[in-house]
Order: C-alpha cells, then structure tokens, then sequence
C-alpha cells in the first residue's frame, strides 16, 4: 500500500514538472514568425554568409540611394501570426547586433495579445549610428519575458550594411589598383502585399451648424495592406450637396510613415463662412489624392462625412419627436450667431402654413433677446393642447423667427413634439 502510494506522489510530481513544458510547446507550435521586412533593403549579399569584401559592394552601399546610409532611420517590420483557437499574451522582442555584438540599447521589448488566426504587425525604428554588418532576428517570449517561445529561424535573419569612412577608403584603394571579388549570393528578401490606405471613419460635428461657427472634423486613416508607406497626402474638402462639382479645400493633413494595421487620426477645425449659402453640406476626403502611392486597392480612397445642415438658426430643444408631460416644465432653446431678436412659434400645423393653427411665443409684437423661452402654463400647455383639440391633432411643431436690428428676418427648420396627458380625460 505505501508503494503504490509512493509511486503515485511520484507519478504526479512528474506530471506537474512537465505540464507547463507541454503548455510552452503548444503554444509556440501555434505561434509562427512569418518575416521580417527593412524599409531601406540594399542589393547586396543579405544572408548569413554575408561578407563585403568587394569593394564594389562597399562603394554601392554607399551611393546607391536604396541602400541605409550612416545616420539613415531603418525601419524593421515583423509579422507574428497566431495559430490557435484562442487569444495569446506574448513578449515580442526585435534583436537587433552589429558585428555579432548585440546593441541592446537598440533592440525592441514589447507584449502584444494576437488574437485567434489573426496576425500581430510589429513595427521599430532603428536610428543607425553604428557602422558594420548589421543583423535582425526576432525573438518570441511569453508575456513575463521569462521563458524563450520561437526564435527567428537559421537563415531568416535580416543583414545589412553601412559603410565606415576607413571601408570606403579601402574600397577606393583596391579599385584603384584593380582589383576585384566576386560577391556572394543575392537572397531576394520576402515582401508582403502592397499597402493599402483607406478611411475607417470621417466625422463631423455638429451635425447642424451654423454661418461662422466652428466645425470639428476627425478623420481616422487606416494602412490596411501589408507593408509601410511614407509621406502620404490627404485632400480635405466640403461641398454643397446640390452643387457636388463646386468643392473648395479646407486642409491638406499628411503622414510621414503609417505601418501595416496603423491607423492615423487628423483632428482639424473649420470655420464656416458668414455668407456661406444655406443648405446641406458634406466633407470629402481623399488620401493620396495625385495617386502616387502603390496601393493594393486603388477605389477606397475617397470617403464622405455625414450631411450638415447650415443655417442662420438651429433648434436645440425640445429635439425632434420630443415628448413632454403635461405637468412637467416646458422649455425651448434654440442658438444663433446672425439675429438678436426672437420669438418662437408653436402649431398643429407642421408647414405654418395656417395662421389659424399655431400661435406665437411671446404674443403680439414683443420680440426676446434670449435664446431659451419657458411658456406661461396658460400657453404651454394650456393653448397648446386646445388647438390639438379644436384641430383634432395629437402632435406639435415650433419654429423660430430671428430678427436683426436691420429688420432682417429668417425663419429656423421645424421640430415636432407631443405632450402626454395627466389622464385619458385631458386627451
């Protein structure tokens, strides 16, 4: 009996040791390096055997404008893809050594959670302040940094190169006395698609502006190809709905570099005009829009804002479909930059078409400053509800007439609203 329990406890000692190496080889088996990518590539040897002792190769490196020069920002793009069924919390560590010393003041350490069968974009900037052979490889911890889960296979590694002032002289050197090596062989480097610059949102408040106020525009731009893009260029403009062809441009925003997956917000202002024409109005936006870029789809980059009623008065409150008690407090708001002098007017009638079937708020010939009324309760809802009645009606409308000291008037859009009955009775 003591030995087979002995043997037991041993049983599940071993068990426990070996579970987390079992979880540690299933989740590296899910997980895959798929490459890593320079932003500044050089048609030169790049492999493990790499050796610059052409003094052809050393003079490219440095004259040929593709090549990363010294003082140069490399760009190094890697893509993790995660496998499983499930989420994964790993550490991502770019590795980046000159001359076998590994500059560890230069390597990337960060975590990311790549979702199931998704695929995690890793994006770092080297600035090049060393010279030498440069090497780039990828290693993939778990989330505490405490145990290695994938490195970057044998032969996968990025290698490039930047010229000292004693290589080019050396270089020179031999040229001069003729004499030559033959390079070594070219690994072409993997590429992934082209990008892919489209709008994912493009809004703009508020939705009912008016003649010289401020509008606020956030347009979120999106990389959604698979490789990095610079100096992109965006046309920002708005137009008349009723007039699509007359557009006029209110900002050229840009970005210097947007990585696969990045997304890229411009918050702008604009001040509308003050003898800007009344109406509807929308913000076009387009990326890239002399088409200079190589994209993988070329018909996603042009986007529309939602439509924006301008005007010289808009209502507030109540909104549109309101509905107020009978018992509670009525109150009416509405803004203006161009009149000083209102009143409001309230009917069954929904055009006003119909002096009979509204009324005016204050009555008569009184004009307020202010930009809100509270109704007597005589009026709301007591006028309110009679001419529902008189008129066999169950909803209201209300409007408001502005007047400058000019004697100019204007007339805003209209709102409905109800008033819900104490009781059955009053209805």
């Amino acid at each position: 009996m003591f030995w087979n329990l002995l043997l037991k406890l041993i049983f599940s000692g071993i068990i426990a040791l070996l579970l987390p190496t079992l979880s540690l080889a299933n989740q590296s088996s899910d997980l895959k390096i798929i490459a890593i990518i320079l932003s500044k590539t050089c048609p030169l040897p790049d492999g493990p055997d790499m050796t610059i002792d052409s003094p052809d190769s050393i003079l490219k490196s440095v004259n040929n404008p593709d090549c990363p020069k010294h003082g140069d920002t490399q760009l190094v793009q890697t893509a993790i893809a995660n496998q499983a069924k499930f989420p994964t919390k790993v550490g991502v560590e770019i590795k980046v050594r000159v001359d076998g010393q590994e500059l560890k003041k230069k390597r990337l350490r960060k975590v990311y959670t790549i979702q199931s069968s998704d695929t995690a974009r890793v994006l770092h900037e080297i600035n090049l302040e060393n010279t030498g052979i440069y090497q780039i490889s990828v290693r993939i911890w778990d989330a505490q940094f405490k145990r290695i889960l994938l490195n970057t296979t044998a032969g996968d590694e990025r290698y490039f190169f930047i010229a000292s002032p004693q290589d080019i002289e050396v270089a020179n050197t031999q040229l001069a006395s003729g004499v030559r090596v033959s390079g070594k062989r070219i690994i072409s480097p993997l590429k992934f698609d082209p990008p892919d610059l489209r709008w994912e949102s493009v809004q703009v408040l508020p939705k009912h502006a008016l003649r010289g106020e401020k509008l606020r525009l956030r347009l979120n731009l999106m990389n959604a190809g698979g490789d990095i893009v610079k100096d992109v260029t965006a046309k920002i403009q708005y137009y008349n709905v009723k007039q699509p062809m007359r557009k006029s441009i209110i900002a050229m925003p840009s970005a210097q570099v947007m990585a696969p997956g990045e997304i890229v917000t411009f918050d702008l202002e604009y001040i509308l005009p003050d003898d800007q024409l009344l109406g509807k109005y929308q913000i076009a936006v387009t990326v890239d829009p002399e088409n200079e870029i190589e994209e993988l789809k070329e018909k996603n980059n042009v986007a529309k804002s939602n439509v924006i009623r301008l005007s010289d008065i808009k209502l507030l409150l109540p909104t549109d479909k309101f509905t107020f008690e009978e018992n509670g407090l009525f109150l009416f708001q509405w803004d203006s930059l161009a009149f000083s002098e209102f009143k409001i007017q309230v009917g069954v009638d929904e055009k006003f078409e119909d002096s009979g079937s509204y009324f005016d708020l204050p009555q008569g010939n009184r004009w307020i400053a202010d930009k809100e009324l509270v109704p007597l309760a005589g009026e709301l809802p007591g006028m309110a509800m009679g001419l529902m009645r008189a008129k066999k009606k169950n909803q209201l409308f209300w409007r408001v007439i502005g007047r400058q000291a000019s004697g100019k008037q204007a007339i805003s859009g209209i709102h409905r609203f109800r008033i819900t009955p104490v009781s059955s009775d009053s209805s």
